[in-house]
């Protein structure tokens, strides 16, 4: 076939949704390669109209990963994109949400009952009526219509139930991810903590110094005592002058803080407020993750290439810190600049 299939590794959702849009791209040449072998284990179309309902929620489970992955990213991007993933998830398949129901997130039992001479499936607080289902892997694309259509009633509606068990413990799954955690690793599951200078500056006094209080330890490993004493109270009163009394800084703000991109919603600010954009940047950058660690190794080129195939953990050990106090010295010399700026 000329055409060679990912690698499947069990540990990684990433591999699995390469291997389907392998399959997806390659169908008919699949078909074709197992008709011609007249194989008697070839997929039925049952497996392949599944198979490509999951291809479309893997496209929104890559797209989230990808935006997950951004060297910029902030808590708050971080909550709004899950969120928004569970809402595609939910309208894709059809289902409902009832929110006053506390289900067990670990139940895999299907409740099914007639609702209006239409059978009605529940699972959890989401329901959904067959024949929507159905409506909707129809309506996904002409190949689901063409295929459901081929379908008899009975498979069509195993893929339906199949489909929407998949789908709901994705939400499930996606909808329990806690974005913060407190300094004992418990959870915190309370709204992302003001960061943009707009979201800021709509602080009271008492809920600024309320905020800088709780995070006091942190800060003090960072800044000097009269830094986190003063300077910062300061400069909080400062912006919330400034953005008061300037219109077009106000519209400025409002409109960076849109789409919470950080950089963007302090650019109009310039270096007005060092300590103050230093505080919320803490607060707003996400715990370093793999992804993070990969994209430092790709863009420092640290790997055993063919000169170094044989290179131990321990000099490997050895060229990291190398490069980090290198680093360090950098970073020391632009915040001295920037102290004498």
């Amino acid at each position: 076939m000329k055409s060679k299939s990912p690698y499947y590794i069990t540990v990684r959702w990433s591999s699995l949704c390469q291997v389907v849009s392998w399959y997806f791209n390659d169908r008919e040449k699949v078909k074709a390669f197992l008709a011609e072998k007249e194989v008697v284990w070839a997929p039925s179309e049952q497996w392949w109209l599944t198979l490509l309902m999951l291809h479309k929620m893997l496209d929104l489970f890559w797209s989230t990963s990808a935006s997950l992955q951004a060297s910029n990213l902030t808590l708050r991007q971080q909550t709004s994109n899950l969120s928004s993933l569970v809402t595609e998830l939910k309208t894709t398949i059809g289902a409902t949400h009832e929110t006053n129901t506390s289900p067990d997130p670990t139940s895999d039992a299907l409740v099914e009952e007639e609702h209006n001479s239409s059978l009605l499936i529940r699972y959890g607080p989401f329901t959904l009526l067959r024949d929507q289902a159905e409506r909707h892997i129809k309506g996904t694309n002409l190949l689901t219509m063409s295929m459901a259509n081929r379908l008899p009633a009975d498979d069509l509606e195993e893929v339906t139930r199949d489909v929407f068990r998949v789908y709901v413990q994705a939400m499930y799954s996606v909808a329990a991810i806690v974005a913060e955690r407190d300094a004992r690793n418990r959870e915190k599951t309370d709204v992302a903590p003001p960061v943009l200078p707009f979201e800021i500056a709509g602080l009271s006094t008492i809920e600024f110094m309320e905020l800088l209080f709780e995070h006091e330890e942190r800060l003090r490993h960072s800044f000097p005592g009269i830094v986190v004493k003063e300077i910062i109270s300061k400069e909080f009163e400062q912006l919330v002058r400034l953005i008061s009394r300037d219109s077009n800084l106000k519209a400025a703000l409002t409109k960076g803080s849109e789409d919470f991109d950080f950089g963007k919603a302090w650019r109009p600010l310039g270096n007005c407020f060092p300590y103050m954009l230093r505080f919320p940047t803490g607060l707003a950058s996400v715990m370093p993750r793999t992804s993070t660690v990969e994209a430092d190794f790709s863009t420092i080129n640290y790997k055993k290439d063919d000169h170094r195939s044989a290179l131990t953990s321990f000099s490997l050990e050895g060229i990291l810190h190398s490069r980090q106090l290198e680093k360090l010295r950098q970073t020391f010399n632009e915040m001295a600049l920037q102290e004498r700026n």
